[in-house]
Parts: structure tokens; C-alpha cells; sequence
């Protein structure tokens, strides 16, 4: 399920599912944290598998899906609003093929210049030829046209995502992570013809004492990169998953939510820096317990949740602001939380708990700014003890983070 803070924190969009309305798709909400709670419906007789939505800073608004017929026929349509989503233009076709998997991310859809749009488009079809996974589309005098593919990417992972992203220049620049884990970064400064490799961020040294040649080294992993622009280049966001052996079967595993800028002047990476003020530490081959019931169970499973699918988001205000939003855990609950740069990147806040009354657990936090830089989110929430105990009910909320 896809969602988005839109136009400064004054829309949210999402995916919207109701049996009793299935011509409806997604909704939009004006003014998410006034006294109007009615949303306007998005409705799509062609029943997509999937919509994204992104808007420009004018406040038009780009609406992607993507349908998968019964006979193997896959197609992407887009549309665009000028109103905040109360009309739309005619859908435009922007990729129809035969037997072919596509896969949206969240930052798959990005604003170009004034007018102009950015779609990715990741797919698998058993062993492509390599440079064949990625392509890149622009929205251009009222046509999307291939505009090239993105090489490197043969060996993505399918259980991760891709993050697209513009420059104020109109570089496009894309991140993702290889199916061995490792973090990649490519950038193009011709729409996305032709493309170089700017290398990836240092990893961080795993804490403790190895004696070299003994024993196992540590498994790291990355992953869930999130794009973004400042002036003087990109600033990048992702999870580092860290598994370091204790004996035997036993692995301990944690996850860092790290930050780094690739400072264009230098055509370098700068230090990277862990975002995140706590590690939950998960033993993941411990012998189950069992003979309390389910509570063992859905304790391990809330853990295990804890230091994974943190799903960061990084977002940028007009002020130079940086924010980067991911959910942990925290006294056994699954809470959206965010931190704050207002020195590029160079150093962050303590992580803000941006809801603390809802007693489930939440996931897939995305956020911005307002237009007074004031933070704003939205999330999908979990009703309920554990998410293992709800079946049903799954909501979205907002929430909204005044600072100094």
C-alpha cells in the first residue's frame, strides 16, 4: 500500500480499498489536520494492481497505475491534476507489455522541470540481459517517452526498493540495492541516456573484537535507500542490517538507519552517519518457547519487526531543512519516529516519536515539510497488541510536529 504526503504537508494521498466501493482506487484528504475529514475519492474503472501519486512544487499532482490483465498484459497509465485532485486529465499510456513483471516503489514517480515528470520502472523476467531491469520515462509536452535504461541492475534484489530522484540542475539519479545487499548509486545528466556510477557510502565498522582468521565475520547488509537533493548534491538515506555471529546457529542481528551526501564539488561521499539513538539486538535462532501460549511468539515477531522494515524516508524543506522518518521499536510498540538536519546532513537530532498514543504498532511512515517547515507524516497503523492478533483493521494516520 502506497501513501504520500503531497503538496507541503496540505494533501495526503493513499491507496484506498473498500469492497462495497471497488470502482474507487485511492483517495486524497485536503488539509489533513483541519476540521474537514471527507477525502475525494480517485476512481478507476480500470481496477489497478497498484497507484502512486507525486506532486510538483506548484501543487500539480502526477497519478500513476499499473494493471496486470489475466493474458500476461501489463500496462502504466498516467494522469495529471492541476486542482489538488478534484479533476484529471485523460490517462496516458506510458508502458504497455506482454509477460513482464513491472514493480512501483514509493519514490518510483518524481517532478522534473516545470512540466515534466519521472517514472521508474523496475521489472524480472528470469534472466534479463544486464541493464534491462531499470527503465526511466519522462513527461514531456503531453507524452511520456522511454528516455533509456538504468545498467548495473541484473542482480536487484525483488524484496527491496528503488528510489528515484531529480536535481535542481535536472540530473536524475538513482538508488538501489543489489540482490547481494550491496547499495548502489548511478547518475544521469541527459534524462537518463546515459548513466555513471558515483560508488556508495562507507559502510560503518561493526562494534566489537574480531581476531582476523577466527571465527565468523559479520553479515551486513543494506537496504530501502531513499533519494534526495540538496544544493551542492544528493543526500541519500537507508537501513544497514547487521548480523554478527554468537556461536553455533546463533546469529545477533540489528538495524542502523544511516544518512550520507554525495558532495558534487569533491565527486565524493561524505562520512556516513548512524541517524538512529538506539539498537534493539535480536537473537534469531533462539529455541522458541512455546508452552505460554502465543505471547513468546508475538514477542519474537514484534522484535524481529523492530529491527527490520524500517522503511526510512527522507524528505527536504525549502529551508534547507533535512528529515528522515522510519518506524522501531520502542517499549514494545512499533512507533513512527523521525529526525531532523538543519545543517545539510552533518548532524541530526535525537529521533522524535511522532505518535504516542496510538497503543498498536505502525509501518511505513512517510513524511515532509510544511510550508513552515514544520513536520508532517503519515503512516499506516496496527491495531491491536501485535499485528500477528489483527487480522483486520489495518488504518492510516497523520501527525504533525511543530519545531523551533
Amino acid at each position: 500500500m502506497h501513501h504520500a504526503v503531497l503538496d507541503h504537508g496540505e494533501l495526503i494521498f493513499w491507496r484506498h480499498l473498500d469492497r462495497s466501493r471497488a470502482d474507487v482506487a485511492a483517495a486524497i484528504l485536503d488539509t489533513p489536520f483541519g476540521a474537514n475529514h471527507s477525502p475525494r475519492f480517485i476512481e478507476l474503472s480500470e481496477h489497478p494492481h497498484e497507484v502512486i501519486a507525486a506532486a510538483d512544487s506548484a501543487g500539480r499532482i502526477c497519478l500513476a497505475r499499473l494493471r496486470y490483465d489475466e493474458s500476461g498484459l501489463t500496462t502504466v497509465t498516467a494522469s495529471l491534476s492541476g486542482d489538488r485532485g478534484v479533476s484529471w486529465s485523460e490517462p496516458r499510456v506510458v508502458y504497455r507489455e506482454r509477460g513482464e513483471l513491472v514493480v512501483f516503489d514509493p519514490d518510483s514517480l518524481v517532478p522534473g522541470r516545470p512540466g515534466e515528470w519521472y517514472l521508474l520502472l523496475r521489472y524480472r523476467l528470469g534472466k534479463t540481459p544486464k541493464g534491462l531491469v531499470f527503465r526511466v520515462y519522462r513527461y514531456q509536452a503531453d507524452q511520456w517517452v522511454l528516455r533509456g535504461f538504468v545498467p548495473e541492475t541484473d542482480d536487484l534484489s525483488l524484496f527491496d526498493s528503488a528510489s528515484l530522484g531529480v536535481s535542481n540542475d535536472g540530473r536524475l539519479a538513482v538508488a538501489f540495492v543489489t540482490y547481494a545487499g550491496a547499495l548502489r548509486v548511478l547518475e544521469s545528466a541527459d534524462d537518463g541516456q546515459t548513466w555513471v556510477s558515483l560508488g556508495a557510502p562507507a559502510r560503518l565498522r561493526v562494534p566489537g573484537i574480531r581476531i582476523p582468521f577466527i571465527g565468523i565475520p559479520p553479515r551486513v547488509t543494506e537496504r530501502m535507500p531513499s533519494l534526495g537533493w540538496i544544493d551542492g548534491g544528493w543526500t541519500l538515506a537507508w537501513e544497514a542490517h547487521v548480523a554478527t555471529h554468537v556461536a553455533g546457529l546463533t546469529w545477533d542481528t540489528f538495524v542502523d538507519t544511516l544518512f550520507a551526501r554525495h558532495d558534487r564539488a569533491a565527486g565524493k561521499w561524505t562520512a556516513t552517519i548512524r541517524v538512529n539513538d538506539r539498537r534493539t539486538v535480536v537473537r534469531t535462532t533462539a529455541i522458541l518457547n512455546t508452552s505460554g501460549g502465543m505471547e513468546p511468539l508475538e514477542m519474537m515477531h514484534r522484535e524481529a519487526r523492530g529491527t527490520d522494515l524500517r522503511h526510512p524516508h527522507l524528505a527536504a524543506a525549502a529551508s534547507g531543512r533535512l528529515a528522515i522518518f522510519w518506524t522501531e521499536l520502542r517499549d514494545e510498540r512499533i512507533v513512527p519516529v523521525a529526525s531532523v538536519s538543519i545543517d545539510g546532513g552533518s548532524s541530526w537530532s535525537r529521533p522524535l516519536v511522532l505518535d504516542a498514543t496510538h497503543r498498536g504498532d505502525s509501518d511505513r511512515v512517510r513524511g515532509g515539510f510544511d510550508r513552515g517547515s514544520n513536520l508532517v507524516a503519515v503512516y499506516l497503523t496496527w491495531p491491536g497488541r501485535t499485528s500477528l492478533r489483527t487480522t483486520t483493521g489495518i488504518g492510516l494516520k497523520a501527525a504533525e510536529v511543530r519545531l523551533r
